[in-house]
């Protein structure tokens, strides 16, 4: 009973305790309600609708900004496509050429659209003077400064407006004006005319709103209509003179602050008073009641607490000593990791770990993406056989290696994922990862180490070439200036030998006239019918021309091996190329005198600062690969193909083109001929090497260009381009 009864005073001292704090919980709710809402609206009234104002002015301005963007864009969007057309060789040749080519642009302007939308176009040569205009625009031509800032390329554009007549649907037009260039400079100007809308400016007919057009401060066009008073904001574009205003009625702007004002008042009421709601009994339930019972526990409680912090500090100390050393290890590891990375990313080799078990590729850095050209996305977590299965070549076995049994050395060639193909050296290596053995794949790109050994190699040859040339060339010269001048000594004194014998004739036709010397006539007369003397007689100059010309012809060729097989200096010396290219010629002349005619088209070149012996491998490989093409082409049928050599001389570059009419070059293989090992030869008859050197030697060693015109089934041309400044 006793117990019973404490019990029960006890409930009744905790529902007491309750009621008395329920009185002070439920005024400071009523409080807090009527002073969230007072303020509140205070706040929504002075402050939000102050801002929502500024939101809409905020707002209008964005609008327009937009619209500039918009407009921006339209007209950026037809001042390219302008210049792409003033690129196109129709308006190239009919600035250069206007009276030949009139016809033909007047016909392709008058098929011409602008991302189809009706435009006039006009086209005008450096002068100034039309080449064609549409009738209708024709006064409003580029002129003056406009004009000649185009064509002094001080600008690269003009961007305007003209005005054909007040109002009206084709009031106005857009004028944009590109120059024509050719050869870097400006040699006319090709006009479009746009009719001017707002059209593009996302304007609908149902914007409560006013957009105005003006140019150089004056009114070019407006659409829509608002009350006054009104909001009105304004923008520069980034063209000159081009500015956008747009207006919206104050009354508009008011309203819908106000509608947005009484809705959010509304939403603060019903707000306050659910949740005052949902506090006040959250609060009763799990706030007064357990208010008093968390009283009564709470000195147990503290007790508790007191012991668990010992207990606590006890093993935050051990923690404390136990992190420590893990963050020591941390950072030895990551150190570590940061030098390995950095040793690898510094010698520009490409590293990845591969799973032997599984063939998934588990870790990677910069250089393995970088060097096949690659996304993160791609090598992570893939297996390698998957990456680098579909690649030309034996990529797999030489990329995914499944065990430290195969060879820890090796080079090959790669292939990235554009298909470039490259040499590289790949050295294997064992790994430990989360305790289990991985495989460290490590590529370097050898592609510099090979030039430079295939360098080595075309000069150690071309070294051995030149001495046997030169030794060649020598021990021939010698007897073949002996041949040429025991011939020309013939041909000198044949003259003299037969005015001799017209003499003879005349002795002996005397001698048979007196009857003298009968038996010495008959024995002269029939040793000349065994030697046939007037054949003798007759050929014998004829005879001393062709070997003249024979050993003119081998001292032509001598001398082309000499100085196609000479050396030259370490440093760039100034050459004649049209010289050069007549040696090269003569000494490839077994390559192509079976299948094609050489024809020859050079221009005076000046004296060009080059390694004649580079530049003697370059055009060596280049005519004889077009001989090759043109054998492919012609076969055994003993027709012949043309290889055309031509030079040219530009400002500052001269350019040496070589023509063939052979097959041709696949459009699928343009991108790769300069790629080192790539050929379409077969087996044993390429290497693949010499275009690559060809590549190598002008551009990176002269600063030149090489490039290829190809068309299937007609040919291809080479394009070499080298600096003679």
């Amino acid at each position: 009973m006793k117990s019973s009864s404490l019990t029960d005073q006890t409930q009744e001292n905790f529902r007491r305790r309750g009621t008395s704090f329920s009185k002070p919980f439920n005024l400071l709710l009523a409080s807090f309600f009527i002073v969230q809402v007072v303020i509140g609206v205070f706040v929504i009234v002075y402050f939000i609708g102050g801002e929502l104002r500024n939101m809409q002015v905020d707002g209008l301005r964005l609008q327009l900004e937009g619209r500039q963007h918009s407009l921006e864009n339209y007209l950026e969007d037809r001042l390219a496509l302008l210049e792409d057309y003033s690129k196109l060789p129709i308006f190239v040749a009919g600035v250069m050429h206007p009276y030949e080519q009139k016809a033909n642009v007047v016909d392709f302007i008058n098929a011409l659209n602008l991302l189809k939308e009706d435009a006039y176009f006009a086209l005008q040569d450096y002068a100034g003077d039309a080449i064609y205009s549409d009738a209708k625009v024709s006064i409003f031509m580029l002129k003056g400064n406009d004009l000649s800032s185009l064509i002094k390329l001080e600008k690269p554009y003009v961007i305007d407006i003209v005005m054909l007549s007040r109002g009206g649907p084709d009031c106005c037009y857009w004028r944009l004006s590109v120059p024509v260039r050719y050869n870097g400079l400006a040699e006319g100007v090709l006009t479009a005319f746009i009719p001017v809308s707002l059209d593009s400016l996302s304007l609908s007919d149902d914007d409560k709103a006013r957009l105005s057009l003006f140019y150089n401060d004056e009114l070019v066009v407006t659409r829509g209509t608002v009350e006054e008073p009104s909001l009105t904001q304004n923008t520069e574009t980034r063209f000159p003179g081009i500015k956008l205003v747009e207006s919206v009625s104050w009354q508009q702007v008011e309203s819908q602050v106000q509608y947005l004002i009484t809705g959010i008042i509304i939403a603060l009421i019903i707000g306050s008073a659910t949740l005052s709601l949902i506090i006040h009994l959250v609060g009763r339930k799990f706030l007064i009641m357990p208010h008093t019972k968390l009283q009564a526990v709470s000195m147990e409680l503290e007790k508790e607490v007191e012991r668990q912090t010992s207990d606590l500090k006890q093993k935050t100390a051990e923690l404390f000593v136990e992190n420590r050393e893990r963050k020591d290890a941390q950072t030895a590891a990551y150190e570590a990791e940061q030098l390995i990375t950095a040793l690898l990313e510094g010698i520009g080799a490409a590293f990845f770990i591969v799973d032997p078990e599984t063939g998934y590729i588990m870790d990677y850095n910069e250089g393995a993406l970088s060097m096949f050209n690659v996304d993160a996305d791609d090598l992570y977590s893939n297996a390698c056989h998957v990456v680098f299965g579909d690649r030309e070549g034996n990529m797999k076995e030489f990329l995914c290696p499944d065990s430290l049994d195969q060879e820890t050395y090796v080079e090959g060639v790669a292939h990235d994922a554009t298909g470039r193909s490259f040499p590289i050296s790949r050295h294997l290596v064992g790994v430990e990862v989360r305790g289990k053995k991985h495989l460290g794949v490590i590529l370097f790109d050898i592609t510099e180490r090979k030039n430079l050994e295939r360098r080595l190699s075309i000069a150690q040859k071309l070294e051995s070439i030149g001495e046997l040339a030169a030794g060649v060339a020598h021990e021939i010269n010698t007897p073949i200036q002996y041949i040429g001048d025991s011939v020309q000594f013939i041909e000198e004194t044949y003259v003299d030998v037969a005015a001799v014998m017209a003499i003879k004739d005349q002795l002996v036709q005397r001698c048979r006239d007196a009857g003298m010397h009968g038996d010495l006539i008959g024995q002269i007369e029939e040793l000349q019918e065994d030697v046939d003397l007037d054949f003798v007689m007759n050929e014998l100059p004829k005879a001393c021309s062709r070997a003249l010309d024979g050993t003119d012809r081998v001292a032509k060729i001598v001398r082309a091996m000499k100085q196609f097989s000479h050396p030259g200096s370490e440093g760039k010396t100034p050459v004649d190329l049209n010289q050069s290219l007549e040696n090269t010629i003569t000494v490839a002349k077994n390559e192509w005198k079976y299948v094609a005619e050489v024809e020859l088209d050079f221009d005076p070149l000046p004296l060009v600062p080059c390694l004649v012996g580079d530049m003697n491998q370059v055009f060596l490989n280049l005519i004889v690969n077009a001989a090759h093409a043109i054998e492919n082409v012609v076969g055994n049928s003993g027709e012949k193909g043309q290889i055309k050599v031509s030079t040219r001389k530009g400002a500052k570059f001269v350019s040496i083109m070589i023509s063939d009419t052979g097959c041709g070059i696949e459009p699928g293989n343009r991108d790769k001929i300069f790629d080192p090992f790539f050929t379409t030869k077969e087996v044993g008859k390429g290497t693949g090497q010499g275009l690559a050197i060809a590549h190598d030697i002008v551009v990176e060693r002269h600063g030149g260009t090489i490039d290829v015109k190809s068309e299937v089934g007609k040919g291809s041309t080479f394009i070499v381009t080298l600096p003679y400044e």
